[in-house]
């Protein structure tokens, strides 16, 4: 069915139709750049964590293959 075959009473009817699709299109629209940053700033986040264990772990092999740093070093024994 066409809106032009509609009597005229049903017009404002289906305009409003018309807007509510816009609206939910536009919403979903929002949902799905709101999850791609999410996800964007997780991966950050997750990238940033496994690079400072990097960093520590080379810090710490360092440690090891250096004699007079290894003595420098206090060890805790738990």
């Amino acid at each position: 069915m066409n809106v032009k075959d509609l009597p005229a009473e049903f017009l404002p009817v289906e305009e409003n139709i018309r807007r509510a699709h816009a609206a939910r299109a536009a919403y979903v629209g929002d949902l799905i750049g709101q999850g791609g940053a999410a996800l964007s700033r997780a991966l950050k986040r997750l990238g940033a964590a496994m690079e400072r264990g990097y960093a520590e772990e080379l810090d710490r092999r360092a440690i090891e293959a250096d004699a007079f740093l290894r003595r420098s070093v206090p060890r805790y024994r738990v």
